[in-house]
């Protein structure tokens, strides 16, 4: 965290929950990533006993949270609240297919870079906290993503920005929904 910035204020956090469908896939990819790991990539221990889970930020928007009450038992209907077509797509959108998913280790770096598009005035700021599994990572700099899961971008080893190809590796949690 920058010091000199100020902090956000966190308005409410809400539980995902998750349908078992949506659990069996994120367990299913975790096993196929194990399973690469093991067969090809034997230095990297991590991706063989956990698939190199991580937990990580994904940034959007909320509208329905912006209602009186903090409560949401279902997903809205509402096409501008990117939390709930995030959700309900599992991530698994025409973008995200073509782009993979971009995940930040900050969520604070998320919601600064992000930028509100629709002209409603209740659009909120939110952050999906995200558990993922990384699988093989590659930094950008090197060019070629073929046999990888995930690409990172950092000058240090702690990926604070990492794209995963797959929306099946990243299972939504919670949602942190800023003022």
């Amino acid at each position: 965290m920058n010091p000199s910035k100020p902090l956000r204020k966190i308005k409410t956090v809400l539980k995902v929950k998750n349908s078992a469908e949506n659990v069996e896939r994120f367990e299913k990819y975790r096993e196929k990533v194990k399973k690469k790991a093991y067969e090809r990539y034997k230095r990297h221990p991590r991706s063989t006993v956990d698939g190199n889970e991580l937990l990580r930020f994904y940034g959007t928007t909320i509208v329905c949270c912006s209602r009186k009450s903090n409560r949401i038992a279902e997903l809205c209907k509402d096409p501008t609240c990117g939390v709930c077509r995030i959700i309900q797509s599992n991530f698994d959108t025409y973008y995200t297919r073509r782009n993979g998913v971009q995940l930040s280790t900050s969520s604070e770096d998320l919601i600064e870079n992000m930028i509100v598009t629709t002209g409603e005035e209740n659009v909120k700021r939110a952050a999906i906290v995200c558990r993922t599994i990384a699988g093989s990572t590659v930094n950008m700099v090197d060019g070629e993503y073929q046999d990888f899961d995930s690409v990172g971008s950092s000058q240090f080893s702690n990926l604070e920005r990492l794209i995963v190809l797959s929306p099946n590796a990243v299972l939504p949690c919670f949602v942190i929904v800023f003022d």
